[in-house]
């Protein structure tokens, strides 16, 4: 995702200083907020200037309006379905985004005495992970939650981004959902939790119904909840106290109230059926700005709890061979250990290669078989690149077509790929990776753009 960081002053807004905040989402979900006065006074207080329109209402309101409307919103919501009480540990899973940045901001304010745990899982991503990870600290500080952090790669010997070597290679999104499942239940143990807070929002629940309704999925439909409770002894109970708000005003709310949001795109972002979904209830919403919420009303006060009078379960929980997690999977290893086991009959999982190991194999026997892509912009490139480096343009990771057609003549060659730190050649190395290319990132490349002249005066 792409975020375009500042901190805003309302006072600017009266002498007319206009600022426009961009959020892209993975998988090109856009948002726009032009922070400006909207005209007249705020329809609630009828004092302030007003500078954000309230999406399901249509009423223009200020900053203290609107927060006060959405702290309300999930206040209600946490007492109505009694997510938690004072007496419960709740941790806050954060992911460096809007939604969970609100989430966490939101709960502090509501609920200053209760017992919070802010948890960051580092996944391994390549060049996403540590700069989430530095937000979320910003965050954590800022509205003083405190902050544990459990770094997949360290403590687990493997990363998100090694499954691209699997079958599930472009399925990523899928294998992260059920990692982070796993390791929700385990630090929740862990840390002493009886209730996880997630940061899910009310289009993320009502697309989720629509493609398990779409799917015939009832079962796993009939457990999606804003509340859901334990399905075995010593689990937490999992809450969304966003259930009730809307994308859009998650992100207007980060904006507003200049909460730190990561700064880059995860790069396994995918357009999921959900995410298609989702797009079709934003346009009905157009024609009927309470639609999502007549949904909403339309699935849990009448279908979800059809679903649970006509659909008897009786699942039946035995521990995982593997870690010891209850599972009802009939050969009695849970998902994740699976995807594990998938992972680990793969020897060789490297996506990156030092500068040295580069030199050692264009320099070799196998050097006919290395191609390396430069993906810097091409004035740096023409200025000096390294030997036999060929230019390609970034705006090939937008066109998939585009992307297999250039580089199917290299489909039994090993691709290389460079740009100034290694972020954009990495998105390369993993999109290709997906397609089935060997593609490797050249890491650390800002150390080496030194040594060009040297190495091409020497080859």
């Amino acid at each position: 995702m792409y975020f375009s960081t500042f901190y805003i002053d309302l006072r600017e807004l009266l002498i007319n200083v206009f600022k426009v905040m961009q959020y892209i989402k993975c998988g090109a979900e856009k948002f726009e907020f032009e922070i400006k006065p909207l005209g007249g006074l705020c329809k609630r207080c009828q004092k302030e200037i007003p500078v954000v329109s309230l999406t399901t209402q249509n009423l223009k309101l200020c900053k203290s309006c609107f927060n006060a409307i959405q702290e309300k919103r999930v206040y209600e919501t946490v007492k109505k379905f009694r997510m938690f009480n004072k007496e419960d540990r709740i941790g806050i899973f954060l992911s460096g985004g809007k939604d969970s940045a609100s989430l966490a901001t939101l709960l502090k304010r509501l609920f200053p005495d209760y017992s919070f745990q802010g948890i960051y899982l580092n996944l391994g991503i390549g060049y996403y992970s540590e700069y989430a990870e530095k937000t979320v600290r910003e965050l954590c500080e800022k509205i003083e939650l405190p902050l544990f952090v459990y770094n997949l790669p360290k403590e687990e010997g493997f990363s998100i981004d090694e499954f691209v070597f699997t079958n599930f290679r472009d399925k990523i999104c899928s294998v992260c959902g059920v990692i982070k499942r796993y390791l929700f239940s385990k630090m929740a143990k862990a840390l002493g939790l009886t209730v996880i807070a997630t940061g899910h929002h009310l289009d993320d629940l009502l697309s989720t119904y629509l493609t398990l309704f779409f799917n015939g999925d009832f079962l796993s439909l009939k457990r999606l909840s804003p509340v859901n409770l334990p399905l075995y002894p010593g689990q937490a109970k999992k809450v969304k106290p966003l259930c009730q708000i809307p994308e859009r005003e998650l992100f207007y709310y980060a904006i507003l109230n200049e909460l730190p949001l990561e700064g880059c795109a995860c790069p396994h972002g995918e357009i999921t059926p959900a995410k298609k979904i989702k797009f079709l209830i934003e346009e009905l919403s157009k024609e009927n700005r309470t639609f999502k919420y007549q949904l909403m009303s339309v699935f849990l006060n009448k279908f979800l709890p059809l679903l649970k009078e006509e659909i008897k379960e009786e699942t039946q929980f035995k521990p995982c061979l593997r870690c010891g997690e209850p599972t009802a999977s009939a050969n009695e290893l849970c998902n994740h250990c699976r995807r594990i086991e998938l992972l680990e009959r793969v020897k060789d999982r490297r996506l990156e290669l030092t500068f040295e190991e580069w030199l050692k194999y264009s320099q070799g026997e196998s050097k006919e078989s290395w191609v390396i892509f430069d993906v810097r912009e091409k004035e740096d490139y023409l200025k000096g690149a390294l030997p036999e480096a060929k230019w390609i343009s970034k705006d090939l990771l937008e066109n998939e077509r585009e992307l297999i057609k250039t580089f199917k003549p290299f489909r039994d060659k090993n691709l290389l790929f460079y740009c100034y730190t290694g972020r954009l050649s990495y998105f390369f190395t993993l999109k290709l990776r997906k397609l089935g290319f060997k593609a490797y990132n050249l890491k650390h490349p800002e150390e080496i753009f030194n040594k060009v002249d040297t190495l091409q005066k020497n080859v």
